[in-house]
């Protein structure tokens, strides 16, 4: 088993680290580590690699994985968050009263249900974890919302405490 205590940088932070990975997957040396979002939480965890690499990972308290984090150890090693169930929640530019009010209710619904949230170009994105609650939410928001599902690799707005 090879031990983990550190993470050495991320691929989507440094370009030299990206183009290191590049690097050793075309050559075949790369390797992933696939892990939910909730274990990425995790300070200790022992999982194998895409290339069978068994892994023990003790990072130190208050820190924490991160898609794209590449591990310091002597294979080239990078994080990969598994993709999960999302809902997305469109606002249209239309009034921008209408946006506040929407935007700030839609907010409150997902935050009183403890769910992390991304914010990108007027989209709204929250994760799930049955399909079954995309009902649940459309009776929660003002109708006229629209939801639609996806299942991509959620990177929640900021550092959060969540309930999930």
């Amino acid at each position: 088993m090879l031990t983990v205590t550190s993470v050495a940088g991320n691929i989507f932070a440094d370009s030299r680290m990206a183009e290191k990975y590049r690097r050793a997957k075309a050559a075949g040396t790369g390797e992933r580590l696939l892990v939910s979002r909730m274990e990425m939480e995790r300070l200790r965890l022992r999982r194998r690699t895409d290339g069978e690499t068994d892994i023990g990972l003790v990072l130190e308290p208050g820190s924490r994985l991160h898609h794209g984090d590449v591990l310091a150890a002597e294979k080239f090693i990078v994080v990969e968050q598994l993709p999960e169930k999302v809902v997305s929640i469109s606002i249209s530019k239309n009034d921008f009263e209408k946006i506040v009010g929407l935007a700030a209710l839609v907010g409150h619904t997902i935050g009183n249900r403890h769910r992390p949230i991304a914010v990108d170009h007027g989209t709204i994105s929250f994760p799930i974890q049955a399909e079954s609650e995309v009902d649940t939410f459309r009776k929660l928001l003002p109708a006229g919302v629209k939801l639609k599902l996806k299942e991509v690799v959620f990177l929640p707005a900021g550092e959060i405490h969540t309930h999930e």
